[in-house]
């Protein structure tokens, strides 16, 4: 048997990167004619239904609460434990940095997503040092890693000392029903001229960057705009608002709220272009979202970003604002650039499917592939 957690489908983690993941993969899984058990929560609320594609007689429950947040992790830890007590899986999955607990009657597979902390020197306060640690402790234990990217391999081996052949990598992808050339089309076709970023509140995603490079390419385009979308929390959008007036920006600079999954295209492919300065990323999918949907990009030179991007985009050291602004002016003002990379990525973003990484992944639970090194931990 093998045991999925699909808790993170049920918690805070489904609106963002890890729960669009796991439904993605499960999705391709289930149409391949895969079929796991599933270990969920049963705490109950709207928040705990699962997707329609998961077969209720295939779910695993067990109780679960969510709250308070302080002891969520210990909650987490009891509940995998008598989930897997219950279960005895042959191989457990386990997707989720909160979930990786090591099953004691089989394989245990991982999915890696990035050491970013680790790679930036900041594990955060002592709890979330405690917990980082931990996890890169079971990481080590697992029988196997999924890695979303070669990078976050290359990461593993180098920072953790994992061997290379218990690391298999099934990168990020897109899903091509949603993301659609948008340019022209939807809510935001027709407005002012705006360059996009899109992404939690992070210092490895590289907002104040982003900001200072805006600052220089501003006053040669007096229309244009910068606009942030994702989850950030009441403290980052008042920061935004400081550092904008200290860059003399005003309103020029703006974050927009809460995006409905329908209109996502439309925003990103109405930008002028998507600029992704990121100092750090596991795999950085919005940059594939943004060409799927037919913006020009301008990301990073480092960590996995020109994996993500190829050839489809402009690369810049993310720590130059001035190089920043420079590839910003490029896109806007160089005859037919533009239209050159929203043109590469189409095409670069369709190399990416949701099938081919939820294959990849069922040959590590199934034990095949074993070119790239079915090792049991010692």
């Amino acid at each position: 048997m093998v045991l999925v957690d699909v808790t993170p489908l049920q918690s805070e983690h489904r609106v963002r990167g890890v729960g669009n993941y796991l439904r993605e993969v499960l999705r391709a899984s289930e149409a391949l004619g895969m079929k796991p058990v599933y270990v969920a929560s049963s705490w109950g609320g709207e928040e705990a239904a699962l997707p329609d594609f998961v077969p209720k007689e295939r779910v695993f429950t067990a109780p679960r609460p969510h709250k308070p947040a302080q002891v969520y992790w210990l909650y987490n830890e009891l509940f995998l434990r008598y989930a897997l007590l219950r279960a005895r899986p042959g191989v457990f999955f386990a997707p989720d940095f909160n979930g990786l607990v090591l099953n004691p009657f089989g394989r245990t597979v991982a999915t890696l997503y990035d050491l970013t902390p680790f790679k930036l020197g900041d594990l955060g306060d002592p709890f979330s040092a405690a917990r980082w640690r931990t996890y890169a402790r079971r990481l080590e234990r697992a029988d196997h890693l999924v890695a979303i990217s070669s990078s976050a391999k290359q990461d593993a081996v180098r920072i953790l000392g994992i061997p290379a052949e218990r690391v298999t990598v099934a990168p990020l992808a897109v899903n091509h029903e949603r993301f659609r050339p948008s340019v022209g089309r939807g809510r935001y076709a027709g407005g002012r001229r705006y360059l996009l970023h899109g992404g939690a509140f992070n210092a490895n995603k590289n907002q104040a960057g982003l900001l200072q490079a805006f600052a220089r390419l501003a006053p040669h385009h007096p229309g244009l705009e910068l606009h942030f979308f994702g989850p950030w929390a009441p403290e980052h959008l008042e920061w935004l608002v400081r550092e904008r007036q200290k860059l003399g920006l005003g309103e020029r600079v703006k974050h927009v709220g809460y995006v409905a999954a329908e209109d996502l295209p439309s925003l990103y492919g109405n930008a002028a272009a998507f600029v992704f300065p990121s100092l750090e990323e596991g795999f950085g999918l919005p940059v594939l979202e943004a060409m799927a949907s037919g913006a020009p990009v301008v990301t990073s030179d480092c960590s996995s970003l020109p994996e993500a991007a190829g050839e489809a985009a402009l690369l810049v050291d993310p720590r130059d604002p001035e190089a920043i602004a420079a590839a910003g002016r490029r896109v806007l003002e160089e005859p037919g650039l533009a239209e050159r990379l929203r043109e590469k990525g189409y095409a670069q973003a369709a190399r990416f499917t949701w099938e081919a990484t939820a294959r990849k992944t069922w040959e590590v639970l199934l034990g095949q592939g074993r070119g790239e090194g079915w090792v049991a931990r010692t």
